[in-house]
């Protein structure tokens, strides 16, 4: 498969290739939920709810990934993702795809510094970038603008009853300019708009950079006579439970693997057969990954091998 810089530098010449950069999306955005979920579940006394932002984060990126699929199917492709390889082995210098992060992405309690090293991924394309490249930087945002093209240049059909997963406010997609506009939705959620990144969107959200920023600066992003400034209330940092990235195997490690692993193969016969997403799995595995984490441990986003049948 081609990497991020080669679909930006080349663009999107086939169907195949196409499905090829989707299936990629969907590995990219669920690279980014581990890193965030255990800055949030590390959350002990929240002053300025903090951790709000954060769940907002992991919803929005959990959307993401679905709607990255729903794009996969619609143009007649099959989401995979319940198999060991989907899951990025942490820490990582690159994420999925090969996007460079000087930073290295981890799987860590919230500390500023981890804040930054969500702003790197989250990191517009429009300056600052995440790095220089000749011609077109290969960052998230230019990667998805290079899907959006293609859905134009192409013109793939569109299989208006594809099975799909379904996500708030978002509708099914039935033709091209309802690909192009969950594409859009994605970008502008991660990164935010080019003519005014900061500004909030329709439902008073801002992207993930900012909203990381406001974590990073202390102070909420407000309009002022001056523009969008991080002079609103202050955000205080919260106190977090520190933990092991790694320790000896455990009974509940194991656990929370397995709960991981049938959780996205659940997610994968979800795109076959339209059924809900088994949201009670998703709270066993939130359940799972915080008892971890208040005792000292990090939970291990690895794959457990299971049965496919364990998993309905």
């Amino acid at each position: 498969m081609k990497t991020i810089k080669e679909f930006v530098e080349t663009g999107i010449q086939d169907l195949s290739d196409l499905k090829d950069a989707l299936q990629l999306a969907m590995q990219l955005e669920f690279s980014t939920i581990p890193p965030y979920l255990c800055a949030q579940w590390s959350i002990k006394k929240d002053p300025d709810r903090v951790e709000g932002i954060l769940h907002r984060v992991v919803s929005q990126e959990m959307s993401h990934f679905a709607l990255a699929g729903n794009l996969l199917t619609a143009i007649g492709g099959v989401p995979r993702v319940g198999y060991a390889e989907f899951l990025p082995k942490y820490p990582i210098k690159y994420l999925p795809g090969g996007i460079y992060q000087k930073m290295p992405v981890d799987l860590r309690p919230l500390t500023h510094r981890q804040v930054l090293v969500f702003m790197q991924i989250e990191c517009p394309e429009f300056p600052p970038v995440a790095f220089a490249l000749t011609g077109r930087p290969a960052t998230i945002g230019a990667f998805y603008s290079t899907i959006a093209e293609s859905f134009s240049q192409l013109q793939p059909t569109i299989d208006a009853n594809a099975a799909c997963v379904e996500v708030p406010f978002a509708k099914r997609i039935q033709n091209v300019a309802d690909a192009i506009v969950t594409i859009e939705r994605i970008k502008s959620e991660g990164e935010g708009l080019e003519d005014s990144p900061e500004e909030p969107l329709g439902d008073n959200s801002v992207a993930h950079y900012y909203l990381f920023k406001e974590i990073y600066v202390g102070r909420r992003l407000i309009r002022t006579d001056e523009g969008w400034k991080f002079k609103g209330e202050d955000v205080r940092f919260p106190e977090v439970v520190q933990f092991k990235r790694r320790g000896r195997p455990s009974e509940k490690s194991a656990l929370f693997k397995e709960a991981l692993s049938r959780l996205l193969l659940d997610l994968e016969e979800c795109w076959s057969t339209s059924k809900a997403p088994n949201v009670p799995r998703m709270f066993e595995l939130q359940i799972l990954g915080r008892k971890l984490i208040e005792n000292g441990i990090c939970p291990d986003f690895a794959w457990a091998p299971v049965h496919a049948e364990e998993s309905v």
